[in-house]
Formats: C-alpha cells, sequence, structure tokens
C-alpha cells in the first residue's frame, strides 16, 4: 500500500473517530454516509474492516451514553 494511500485512511479513520464520540451518530454507516458526502471515497476500505465498525459503533454508544454513564463504571 502506498504511503500516501494509508496516511489518507489514517486521517479518514481519526475524522471517522472523531464523528463517533460527537454523539451526533448512531453507528459506523451513518458516519460512513457523512465521510463520502465530505469527499472521502476510500471511506468503504476503512469500514471494510469489522474491527473498525465494532471500534466506532462502540465510540458511537459511549458519546450517547454521555459522561455521567462512562464515568459511572470507574468507581467514580
Amino acid at each position: 500500500m502506498k504511503a500516501g494511500l494509508r496516511q489518507r485512511l489514517a486521517r479518514i479513520e481519526t475524522e471517522a473517530r472523531a464523528l463517533a464520540s460527537s454523539g451526533e451518530f448512531g453507528s459506523f454507516t451513518s458516519i460512513e454516509r457523512v465521510l463520502l458526502t465530505r469527499g472521502y471515497q476510500e471511506a468503504p476500505k476503512v469500514f471494510a474492516n469489522r474491527w473498525t465498525q465494532a471500534e466506532v459503533d462502540r465510540l458511537c454508544r459511549q458519546a450517547k451514553a454521555g459522561p455521567a454513564r462512562s464515568a459511572s463504571g470507574t468507581g467514580a
């Protein structure tokens, strides 16, 4: 894989994680659509990886739960 493509895929993954953490999305599929509309045509390559799908979905759930629920498991 070329270095330029690898960097672009990493950028897409970083953007996907940021969107997931915003709490505005429910799953990787909605984030993938947003990334495609923003011109990230390689987004399907990123989300072809099931681990990435699961990670982004987890971040979406965590962001939707809010800081109170996610902190409750830490003993705080």
